[in-house]
């Protein structure tokens, strides 16, 4: 609403892109949010330079569709090559694509007007701004809330796979753990991420993350037959631990 209120009062139709930037970004902990405007800023940034670029340098020498075309295909190569990335740039990647067209097409060809590429970009940080602004001062989820109950679905997958009796079982097991353990890894990213205010608030922080990496060596032994017992009551341990 603050942000549909400034481009409003503002008579600035072009920054319209900060009232979507908050449906976009705005996620359930203050630690994914955080992560996602950051690939968001990042990939409007360089998507606009490219497509301002690209209107200045290239754009006034291209004589026909087919080299205008072949200019899209090379920043569209980029931005998708990104996007198939891991995930902690994937979404800078569909960002910079964005950026990318919104500078460089307007309506069903063309454009040689970079005032468009500017508002856009501005309305994208100021729609980050606010957001972060007001999940910080108003009511911040952290996401180190989570953690535990990730590192709980971790050990329990553990403790299924130390019991697998034949190898089908064993790589379904292996798989639930392996994904437990990603999930794990990026909560404990997320709150890594968080404000200080708020990450003064995490005294277990250290120790969870210690859990997570002893967790991904005893999820590679627990593939190894004759080390089931020994893993299966070091994942005891480490489940005694996490109740302390």
């Amino acid at each position: 609403m603050l942000c549909y209120f400034l481009f409003k009062v503002l008579a600035w139709p072009g920054i319209h892109t900060c009232v979507i930037t908050c449906f976009i970004v705005a996620l359930p902990t203050m630690g994914e949010m955080i992560s996602k405007l950051t690939l968001r800023i990042s990939g409007a940034l360089v998507g606009g330079a490219m497509g301002i670029g690209s209107l200045i340098v290239l754009m006034p020498h291209l004589q026909n569709s087919a080299a205008f075309l072949a200019m899209m295909a090379v920043g569209s190569l980029l931005a998708c090559w990104i996007k198939t990335g891991d995930e902690r740039i994937a979404y800078a990647g569909l960002q910079i694509g964005l950026a990318f067209f919104l500078s460089d097409l307007k309506g069903y060809g063309p454009t040689t007007d970079m005032t468009t590429a500017r508002d856009r970009i501005i309305g994208i940080l100021l729609g980050n701004f606010l957001t972060y602004a007001v999940f910080t001062s108003i009511w911040p989820t952290s996401a180190y809330d989570k953690i535990k109950d990730t590192l709980k679905t971790v050990l329990h997958a553990l403790h299924a796979l130390c019991s697998a009796t034949t190898p089908a079982e064993q790589l379904v097991h292996a798989a639930a753990a392996q994904a437990a353990l990603g999930t794990a890894e990026r909560t404990i990213e997320f709150a890594a991420m968080e404000p200080p205010h708020m990450r003064a608030d995490m005294p277990y922080l250290q120790s969870y993350h210690s859990m997570t990496q002893d967790a991904a060596v005893l999820a590679e032994d627990a593939l190894i037959p004759a080390l089931h017992s020994d893993t299966a009551h070091q994942v005891t341990r480490l489940e005694q631990g996490l109740l302390k």
